[in-house]
């Protein structure tokens, strides 16, 4: 089979779009680069603030602001960002290879200083995320976990948290302050009355929605309950808080944030293997069924519709004919601008069946959706121009084609973690890991070691069956070597720099035939 080669014309061209484009870089991905889908992004820097001592409430010192993956997350001062750079260089040592963090100072600090110093604390931490075994760390994540936790000076240790699920159905559930996604989790899948709480973490997400109308209202009816995702939760914050600090941001603009559960599954055949869980299969349902009633599962065929109305009551026989369904199983991520099908256009996107759907008005009113499928992007990045980030990906187009696609949303961040975790989800297809397995493997990545039987519980595939559906694929275990493709992947790079990445091995088993 030949190599599909990247032209160094076709390089050279990207190179000049990419100097056009005047814009920072902050981080470059391939589709599988962590082999999970909890990977951190970002980290931020972007100003500083004076802040009173909670002892003595006079007191006045310089905090820093942080974010991460785009949103708020704390303010810390440096004496705490210098303790955690100190726990960064004695627990790892030489791996962390990057800008040395700013060192303390006798004196008082003039405005001049203090800038230069957010400067190189922002290099540090952009540096720090280019270490996946870093990065990844359970130390990290708790250490990032309690600069949010003091930064919020919570008024209560205790409190209630609200969960919407997929039908707009909310459950309460009382938990410290301070407790992280992972515990959160848990406790819904206790209140749900899971037995194995790894099926909850690895098949649903916690999300910060809201509304997808401009209708001020703070109140969730199930009738019209149609969330817009915008925020995965991850490990290294607090839920209650990330939500108390985006609702305090956003109040004055009308918008009221909720967390809400939703399916990471990116594939319906996917759903199968898991209908033998009780609890799965109500969680699967409840969303389903929001989503018929939407109208989000488009115009049903006669047949169709009328199976859903017979296995309404049948959860499981309701969700595997929902399978059948071309638009079912979707999120919808609201509008952007960018680049496709041409400069300045306005188009709606989507994410599932493993693939990005843009959808889009031509200017004699065609509408137009178009996929790229997740196996087809060679690698994507995320760039700022001034204050907004922009999701860019590679496309595939065909043999020696590549096309370098501009996303303008509010959800670029958003977008690539669940890129990482439709490219997780094809990985552990494909090695047939057990839930249990695939939790083990991120604990290891996180620093967290735990024995698990090397046997995978399912039975193995049959190799006559296709790993990922594809347009034009034949009957073959891997039609497009997409999971040779896969493996091939280096480790997350990120970069401040203009430069693009020069990378082949996505492609390199792609030939015209399989196109």
């Amino acid at each position: 089979m030949r190599s599909a080669i990247f032209s160094y014309n076709n390089h050279v061209r990207n190179k000049k779009q990419e100097n056009n484009l005047n814009c920072e870089v902050l981080n470059v991905f391939n589709p599988t680069d962590a082999g999970t889908h909890t990977d951190m992004i970002h980290i931020e820097i972007p100003d500083t603030k004076t802040l009173v001592e909670k002892n003595d409430g006079t007191s006045r010192y310089i905090a820093y602001n942080m974010e991460i993956n785009g949103w708020k997350h704390a303010s810390v001062r440096f004496s705490h960002l210098y303790e955690f750079s100190e726990l960064i260089r004695t627990k790892f040592g030489k791996k962390y290879k990057g800008p040395e963090f700013p060192s303390k100072k006798l004196f008082k600090l003039d405005a001049k200083s203090i800038e230069d110093r957010r400067i190189k604390i922002k290099k540090y931490f952009q540096a720090l995320v280019q270490h996946p075994e870093i990065a990844r760390h359970y130390l990290v994540e708790k250490q990032l976990l309690g600069f949010q936790v003091d930064s919020y000076r919570a008024t209560s240790t205790n409190v209630s948290v609200d969960i919407y699920l997929g039908d707009g159905e909310k459950i309460q559930i009382k938990c410290n302050v301070g407790c992280n996604t992972s515990d959160v989790m848990k406790l819904i899948a206790e209140k749900l009355g899971f037995s194995t709480v790894e099926h909850l973490q690895w098949n649903f997400g916690l999300f910060i929605a809201r509304s997808r109308d401009s209708i001020v209202s703070y109140s969730i009816s199930p009738d019209t309950f149609d969330p817009l995702i915008v925020r995965l939760l991850r490990n290294f914050e607090a839920p209650y808080i990330s939500l108390s600090t985006v609702n305090q941001k956003s109040f004055g603009d009308g918008l009221f944030h909720y967390l809400c559960l939703r399916k990471l599954i990116w594939d319906p055949k996917a759903e199968d293997v898991l209908l033998d869980n009780e609890q799965i299969v109500d969680l699967l349902y409840r969303q389903a069924t929001q989503e018929m009633k939407l109208g989000h599962f488009g115009e049903l065929k006669f047949e169709q519709e009328s199976k859903l109305k017979t296995h309404k009551n049948d959860k499981i026989q309701f969700l595997r004919t929902c399978q059948q369904i071309p638009h079912y199983s979707y999120e919808k991520l609201g509008e952007c601008s960018g680049d496709y099908p041409k400069a300045g256009m306005v188009s709606s996107i989507k994410i599932g069946h493993r693939q990005l759907v843009i959808k889009f008005t031509d200017d004699i009113g065609i509408t137009t959706e178009s996929i790229f499928r997740a196996t087809r992007i060679r690698v994507w990045r995320l760039s700022k121009v001034v204050d907004d980030i922009s999701f860019q990906f590679e496309y595939l187009r065909s043999k020696d084609n590549f096309e370098w696609i501009t996303l303008n949303t509010p959800h670029a961040i958003l977008l690539s973690l669940l890129l990482q975790s439709i490219g997780t989800e094809i990985l552990y297809e494909h090695n047939n890991l057990s839930i249990e397995q695939q939790i083990a493997k991120e604990k290891e990545s996180k620093g967290m070691f735990v024995e698990v039987d090397p046997t995978p519980v399912q039975p193995p595939r049959d190799p006559r069956k296709p790993i990922i559906i594809l347009q034009n694929a034949v009957e073959n275990t891997d039609p497009l070597g997409v999971m040779e493709h896969y493996r091939n992947y280096n480790r997350m790079f990120t970069t401040i720099s203009d430069q693009i990445p020069t990378r082949d091995e996505a492609t390199g088993n792609i030939t015209n035939d399989d196109l």
